[in-house]
């Protein structure tokens, strides 16, 4: 039987240093799960992943009630991008330059 790949390559942007900087504890533990998941490719209940319209460069994966990872899965790596509130995701509708 063939081995599944423990886990997915990580980056982090800036912006996503930033972000995570400004949050509570509990918040970065939320957090914390989320990419967790993300990098074993296996999606807690709740999480939801659906791309950011209209372009669908960018994923989200939902946090909690309001926040929301920014990222990208791309070459065996997820590329982390940003932690938002819901209401902000409509700025990575499309893709954006020079994040990391």
């Amino acid at each position: 039987m063939a081995r599944k790949r423990a886990f997915l390559g990580a980056a982090w942007s800036r912006r996503w240093d930033r972000s995570y900087g400004k949050l509570t504890h509990e918040q970065q533990k939320a957090v914390d799960k989320v990419v967790m998941a993300l990098l074993k490719q296996q999606p807690t209940p709740g999480m939801r992943i659906k791309p950011v319209e209209p372009e669908k460069f960018y994923n989200e994966a939902r946090v909690n009630d309001g926040d929301r990872v920014i990222h990208r899965i791309e070459a065996g790596k997820v590329w982390f991008v940003d932690i938002v509130v819901h209401d902000d995701i409509s700025r990575y509708g499309k893709a954006l330059g020079g994040l990391f």
